[in-house]
């Protein structure tokens, strides 16, 4: 590529982890001047030039449960015929699927018939018990169908973070206890851990995130003493995308007698998962992210056998078998949903419900295909770039929907500002916050083969414009 700021590169570099500040202008070079000549680059790249391809060769997981065969990728008139279902696709390239989702039309004018279904009718468990409480028991039967597991395990939540609070709550903690994370959990997780650790004592125990499942297996075997009481981890971290090893970790738990919270808010809607075979305790879920669900509603996942061992800690209404005025007397439900207290909205779990089936109709199994061929096909891309560091593992199996990385003289933050201005289209990333400076980009399984490109050239052509 030439251009006046065209530099030797010497291989592929990662900014410094705790960078925040832009990095340094060139000499000589003012930094707005610099800026707009990279805009005015960018529009003339037309944000990318070809970026080789390496051969993409995806192995096929199989059992244990959460993983599958790989089938035949869903052809183009079928990701033609999605993508025309989501009007957002026509003002940008979407890579930030990660963070709240766009939203299939089918999936919004179910939500809008519902919201206008009150407008209409009115409040419908008041006017029309005998209609909506059927129909709640219907929706939350489809969503533990869809997790396999028994509807009285689920308790509606508004996210993972309410389900993991409802967990840590409801321990009984010691001082001297331990908590165990990936050394790359996010705020739902982290924040809730590190609180309990200042109210209660508790030692954090942070472990790292590796390449190797068994390796991974071992750190945790590793760190875990007499004194652990719960190991907390998401199924794909949400920062670089590392998927873990959640059925062996769970295994490895319960052996030592300690309990286990999956957060799968980075994997529900990928694949199939079937909560009870995974073999966790505890989950949290989400609406919003791979499950096209409105933002947003969410649900904890109780193993029936772990019932008695979580304390309620908020109780209210819905909470409730029964409750006697004249005698200050309750029970409480017999299954997850003595978790519950409310008030939610009811049309987004019912569109959530409806969420799951649009993802069963159109076929996990095709979906997961199709996401690790594109997701492979980018960090394939991406590795290949002097100057790129790639920190998502590049095995389907070990990974998912996201691919992190950073680009030699880069900050995160400025990288992303730099993709967003590119033309014709906008290309949305979010930037790394954790660990790294760079960006995260989340590949939903109607990207085209294109946009997966023009990422990728994008990036090889930012950066070749820099040292």
């Amino acid at each position: 590529m030439a251009g006046p700021w065209r530099t030797r590169h010497t291989g592929p570099a990662s900014l410094s982890p705790t960078s925040t500040s832009m990095p340094a202008t060139r000499r000589g070079t003012p930094a707005s001047k610099r800026n707009g000549i990279l805009r005015s680059k960018i529009a003339t790249w037309g944000c990318g030039v070809r970026t080789p391809i390496m051969s993409c060769s995806i192995s096929s997981p199989k059992a244990p449960p959460g993983k599958l065969r790989l089938t035949s990728p869903m052809q183009r008139a079928t990701v033609e015929k999605i993508r025309a279902d989501i009007p957002a696709l026509e003002q940008y390239v979407w890579f930030q699927n990660g963070g709240v989702s766009v939203t299939p039309r089918a999936i919004a004018a179910e939500h809008a018939r519902l919201m206008e279904e009150l407008v209409v009718r009115g409040p419908m468990h008041i006017v029309y018990p005998d209609e909506e409480y059927p129909r709640r028991e219907r929706s939350k039967a489809a969503l533990a169908r869809f997790f396999g597991v028994a509807p009285e395990t689920l308790a509606l939540m508004r996210g993972v973070s309410e389900a993991y609070q409802t967990v840590l709550r409801g321990l009984d903690w010691r001082r001297g206890d331990q908590l165990l994370i990936t050394d790359e959990e996010e705020a739902a997780l982290y924040l809730p851990s590190l609180h309990l650790r200042d109210r209660h004592g508790v030692e954090v125990v942070k472990v790292p995130l590796l390449d190797d499942p068994e390796e991974q297996l071992d750190a945790f075997a590793a760190r875990i003493s007499d004194r652990t009481r719960l190991l907390a981890v998401s199924h794909v971290t949400t920062e670089t995308g590392f998927r873990l090893p959640v059925e062996q970790l769970c295994g490895l738990a319960r052996e030592r007698g300690v309990l286990t919270f999956v957060d799968v808010a980075h994997s529900a809607g990928l694949f199939p998962i079937d909560l009870a075979a995974m073999g966790c305790d505890f989950a949290g879920i989400l609406s919003y992210k791979w499950m096209y669900a409105p933002y947003a509603a969410g649900a904890l996942y109780v193993h029936p056998d772990r019932l008695e061992a979580l304390q309620v800690t908020y109780a209210g209404g819905r909470a409730e078998a029964w409750l006697r005025y004249d005698t200050d007397d309750y029970a409480l439900k017999e299954g997850a949903e003595r978790f519950e207290y409310g008030p939610w909205s009811w049309p987004l779990v019912h569109t959530w419900a409806f969420a799951a089936g649009y993802l069963t109709e159109t076929g996990l199994e095709s979906i997961w295909a199709r996401t690790a061929q594109l997701t492979c096909r980018l960090k394939q891309a991406l590795a290949a770039i002097p100057g790129v560091t790639l920190y998502t593992p590049l095995k389907a199996e070990r990974s998912a929907a996201l691919a992190a990385f950073s680009v030699a003289g880069w900050d995160g933050e400025e990288l992303t500002r730099a993709l967003r201005e590119c033309q014709p289209k906008p290309i949305i990333v979010r930037p790394l916050t954790i660990a790294h400076s760079g960006v995260r980009a989340s590949v939903p399984f109607f990207l085209l083969e294109e946009e997966i490109d023009l990422l990728a050239d994008t990036v090889r052509s930012l950066a070749e414009s820099r040292p």
